[in-house]
């Protein structure tokens, strides 16, 4: 009998297709064996707080806003975490009830990250950000 698994094929003859399933088996075991050992370090290897920052509708003064196109563009986020992030043409940031940390590139032609501390219910006016890099909320 021949079984094929896409571009693979395995004869039953004496028990190679038993002996293959049990290495493909292993195979995967292995795989996700390693998926959760690289992931669990960069948690665990940090004393701050799991990313659980999340991107939100826009439908509350409380969140952290991040405003970009002259205006015509809103982002919000809400909870507690970091995140990185590409948010491009940024105009002003408001914190709303957040102590935040946001990390930029000023201008394409320079590729120095800087960063600001925002105190609750603070507004951070830098005219024009080339590129938000990380967004952390305390």
């Amino acid at each position: 009998m021949l079984v094929t698994y896409g571009h693979m094929s395995a004869t039953n003859a004496g028990g190679s297709m038993k002996s293959s399933l049990r290495r493909t088996l292993g195979v995967i075991a292995a795989t996700m064996a390693a998926l959760a050992a690289t992931a669990l370090p960069a948690s665990a290897a940090s004393d701050r707080v799991s990313p659980l920052i999340h991107r939100v509708s826009c439908d509350r003064t409380d969140y952290l806003e991040v405003h970009g196109n002259n205006g015509q563009s809103v982002l919000c986020f809400a909870d507690r975490g970091f995140m990185g992030v590409a948010i491009y043409g940024i105009n002003w940031i408001e914190s709303g009830n957040n102590r935040a940390e946001i990390q930029f590139q000023r201008s394409v032609g320079n590729p120095r990250i800087e960063s600001v501390t925002m105190g609750k219910w603070s507004a951070w006016n830098p005219g024009h950000v080339h590129k938000v890099t990380r967004i952390e909320i305390f």
